[in-house]
């Protein structure tokens, strides 16, 4: 079935940030050109003599927030610098003009004296202590903690593993963007920002004044447009100083420096304890998260969702200690922190299988989940059949034949945490003939309009093209959250099932009263005894809203999917090359088999990359190198192989409809898989070197 949801954007009118009208002034941002500075003075009469509004830290005037539950960045630290740089790009002043060539170059013309500082350029240096990179707090452990479940055995056997998941980040095709206007006694802002309708209460908390928000289509998240409201409030609080509009969108160097919105950066130490068959007995993992220039990152926690993965590991051990470091700060990349936890299990899992000489696949097998649902100390498996995915998978003589000296082939198995607890709202309307959905987020090209659109005309057995959809205001719309964590699957069907039941109602009553009181529901239409019939667009107009909440019975999370995947890799040309992924995945109950297919094949993308290609890179001092995407090593479609997708519901007896969502487990398993190819054509060329980080350096076979 065609996607409503993408027509518009094909021909042009895709309604995003820059196509909506704007009359008033655009923003640039001065930033710190150093990882770390004390800043000495700053001297803007320049600027503001030639005709530029100017806004810095000490004239910024909000309150911090602490760390939040949500994914993303957040306001536990205001975000102008004010007396120290933190990292390179931070803004420092905002400078306002009539157009965005005068703003930039009225910006330089802002005079900046900086005292340059010892950089913290990595978790060595943040654990040492020798530079802080917030002071006040005397360490640059901003997060530590310890959870513990069963009890560490001894042996009979252990191996220990050190492993590096190395820094990267969303990078959506449209980068962040922003008009902000005053209006009444606050502010409204359009923007592309992820989870606008509940952000905007954190606005609101930190200024103090009124904030509505109007959504608009992105062009991509992955995540990191929750970082965005680091730079709505700045702007809001401009554009509320100076009674003006002002629009700003980000470059592309801005939003790779100075993003906050880096995806996780972690070192592990693991020691696994199992016995001679490598049925694991314990598992006791360390990890150590780069926050960059923040006080906290979220990403180191989610894995307590899914602490040993698809495995029944039931004597865990997790201390994570989060560091803060003089870089672009973390906020959330798909998956928010569990993919790297699902490379370095899946590590360990290969790790066992070479230490005891058994198959990859048998010692994967011995561990697995087998019966379900499945009640692990920090989570409830609502359903599933990890086992069923691998054997479909090794049951793939046609992939394992192309392994030869130059050819691997990997496999892996995992889940992920979707669908963490929480609420979403919907309105549902019947006004100028149409039945349209009101959503409180815009779309960010997943396909959630479509889904939501689908459901109501299959609950109310209308065609397609009867209902559309509409991205509401904040002052309009029921609590919304959107897309974040997997979870729209589960919270569309929750809400659109409860608001097509009252909105059903609400028809019935109506029709009742044209047609008499006996009457019939079928395609649209209500129908009396004596054949008189109605259609519910014949009723008026109508409204309803609904607002559906689910809570998990272990932990956060609600709906486990699992996947297990199969990477063929070819070292040709001196390099690792991805030539075939084959993907098996439990997606719970379907709503669009094309939607979660488009899903798991982008996932699954991002994961080969991540292994293969992207990372942030710095010189000695801490400096970012990676000021573009070709340094940064963004793929091309060249360099993704043909994802092949296989679907395998187990439906969720926790959920609406038993849908479960599939966002982010395709990433972390795509990566071990890959990363296990590239071990086994290392094998076949006996080398003896065991992959302990990503991406994979192609100079491992030179």
């Amino acid at each position: 079935m065609p996607r409503i949801d993408v027509l518009n954007a094909l021909l042009g009118k895709g309604g995003f940030l820059d196509d909506h009208p704007h009359r008033g002034k655009y923003g640039v941002f001065v930033r710190s050109p150093y990882p770390h500075a004390r800043i000495l003075s700053i001297d803007a009469s320049k600027a503001i003599n030639e005709g530029a509004l100017v806004l810095t830290g000490r004239d910024f005037m909000a309150r911090t927030i602490g760390l939040t539950e949500r994914e993303g960045a957040g306001l536990e630290t205001l975000p102008l610098a004010v007396d120290k740089a933190r990292y390179q790009g931070e803004p420092v002043a905002l400078v306002i003009a009539d157009d965005v060539y005068r703003a930039m170059d009225l910006a330089e013309l802002v005079d900046i004296q900086y005292e340059p500082l010892k950089s913290v350029r990595n978790i060595d240096d943040a654990l040492k202590n020798d530079s802080l990179v917030f002071e006040e707090l005397g360490t640059n452990i901003v997060q530590s903690q310890v959870i513990e479940y069963g009890q560490m055995p001894n042996g009979p056997r252990e191996i220990e593993l050190s492993l590096y998941w190395s820094r990267s980040s969303g990078n959506p095709i449209e980068t962040f963007a922003a008009i902000t206007y005053p209006e009444g006694s606050g502010v409204t802002i359009i923007s592309n920002i992820q989870g606008g309708r509940a952000i905007v209460t954190e606005i609101e908390r930190s200024l103090g004044i009124p904030i509505k928000h109007i959504p608009v289509r992105h062009g991509g998240s992955f995540g990191s447009k929750f970082s965005l409201i680091r730079y709505l409030i700045i702007l809001a609080y401009a554009a509320y100083k100076f009674k003006t509009p002002i629009k700003w969108i980000e470059t592309r160097t801005e939003h790779l420096m100075a993003s906050n919105s880096s995806g996780p950066e972690r070192r592990f130490r693991i020691k696994a304890y199992f016995d001679g068959d490598g049925v694991v007995k314990g598992l006791d993992i360390s990890i150590w998260e780069d926050a960059g220039a923040s006080r906290g990152s979220g990403q180191a926690f989610k894995p307590l969702g899914i602490l040993a993965g698809p495995y029944k590991i039931r004597n865990l051990r997790y201390n994570a200690t989060v560091v803060a470091t003089n870089k672009n700060p973390a906020g959330a990349f798909r998956g928010a922190g569990t993919p790297p936890h699902t490379w370095a299990l899946e590590r360990v899992m290969d790790a066992i299988a070479d230490e005891l000489g058994i198959d990859k696949a048998e010692v994967r097998r011995r561990n697995l989940i087998d019966s379900f649902p499945y009640e692990a100390p920090y989570a409830y498996y609502d359903s599933g059949n990890p086992r069923g995915l691998l054997e479909l998978a090794l049951s793939r003589n046609d992939i394992f034949s192309l392994m030869d000296e130059s050819t691997g082939v990997g496999i892996a198995v995992s889940t992920d945490p979707s669908t963490p607890q929480g609420t979403e709202g919907i309105k549902l309307s019947i006004k100028n003939g149409k039945i349209i959905v009101g959503l409180g987020f815009g779309g960010e090209g997943q396909g959630n309009e479509h889904t939501a659109v689908k459901l109501v005309s299959q609950l109310l057995d209308v065609p397609m093209d009867w209902v559309t959809y509409e991205y509401l205001p904040s002052d309009e719309s029921p609590e919304a959250f959107g897309p974040g964590g997997s979870r729209m699957a589960v919270f569309t069907a929750g809400a659109v099932l409860g608001a097509v039941e009252e909105l059903k109602t609400r028809l019935y009553n109506k029709a009742a009263n044209v047609l008499g009181g006996n009457i019939t529901y079928e395609k649209g239409y209500f129908r009396s005894s004596d054949g008189k019939r109605i259609s519910i667009l014949e009723l008026g107009n109508e409204e309803v809203t609904f607002t559906y909440t689910a809570e998990a019975k272990i932990g956060r999370f609600i709906a486990y999917p699992f996947a297990c995947d199969i990477a063929v890799v070819r070292y040709e040309d001196g390099r690792f090359k991805p030539i075939k992924h084959v993907v098996y995945l439990d997606p719970g109950n379907v709503i669009d088999e094309e939607l979660v297919k488009e899903q798991i094949i982008g996932g699954t993308a991002i994961g080969i990359s991540l292994a293969l290609y992207e990372a942030y890179r710095y010189d000695e001092d801490g400096n970012l190198l990676t000021l573009s995407l070709g340094d940064y090593g963004l793929p091309t479609v060249m360099d993704i192989p043909e994802i092949e997708v296989h679907i395998v519901p187990s439906p969720s007896p926790m959920t609406p409809m038993g849908v479960k969502g599939i966002g982010e487990v395709p990433v972390g398993v795509a990566a071990a898989a890959v990363t296990n190819a590239v071990e086994d054509i290392l094998r076949r060329r006996g080398s003896k070197v065991k992959i302990d980080r990503v991406p994979i350096d192609p100079a491992l076979l030179t």
